[in-house]
């Protein structure tokens, strides 16, 4: 497995050592580097128009300047970079929370790195974000959580649930009716099948 952590501009409120192992490969988006920084986590690669911070000066990682007039957002550059660079796995953190504009691009973001075939998850304090295209995943019971999905795509086809409080059997969802919110955990794991389409995944902590 060959995994990158992206740690991106919005707060981190968890404890990043506990998802950072010694083979994973360091990006900070933009002044995710202070994040990296306040957490003592030594980024190998930032990369940012550094327009909510300035680019650092006293780091050892390699620095990247993108122009602030782009087609790309900072994410989604590194994003194709990863790609690019052959990454089987992927997590970002600092990456919702803030502007909703950019919250919804990470997550189109995720359905670009699933048809990539990049495993690739976003991780907040209170939620986990995934996109599952053309496939079955298993999600491990979490406790006081909720699991919902979402078609990306004006349909998903073939769509199952095994194991949950509520279960669906070979079912077509669409992107206007969001009959997969709110699913509950029953001690087991979760069996989620999308036969044609991209199911964005969500597990958060119940209120």
């Amino acid at each position: 497995m060959k995994r990158c952590i992206v740690i991106g501009s919005m707060p981190v409120e968890f404890d990043l050592n506990d998802i950072i192992t010694a083979q994973d490969y360091i990006i900070c988006a933009d002044r995710g580097y202070l994040h990296a920084k306040k957490q003592n986590v030594q980024p190998r690669l930032i990369v940012g128009d550094f327009d909510s911070a300035p680019p650092p000066s006293d780091t050892s990682a390699e620095v990247v300047t993108l122009p602030t007039e782009k087609d790309d957002t900072d994410s989604y550059y590194i994003a194709r970079q990863i790609v690019k660079d052959g990454y089987t796995h992927a997590v970002f953190c600092g990456v919702t929370g803030g502007r909703p504009d950019h919250t919804f691009a990470n997550i189109q973001m995720l359905k670009f790195m699933a048809k990539n075939g990049v495993d690739t998850v976003i991780v907040d304090k209170d939620s986990t974000y995934t996109v599952l295209v053309d496939g079955t995943t298993v999600l491990y019971p979490k406790e006081n959580c909720y699991f919902s999905i979402f078609s990306l795509d004006e349909k998903c086809i073939g769509v199952s649930e095994k194991g949950g409080k509520y279960e669906l059997s070979d079912v077509e969802l669409t992107n206007d009716f969001p009959i997969g919110v709110s699913n509950e955990f029953e001690g087991k794991p979760v069996e989620i099948t999308v036969k044609k389409g991209a199911l964005l995944i969500i597990t958060t902590k119940k209120d």
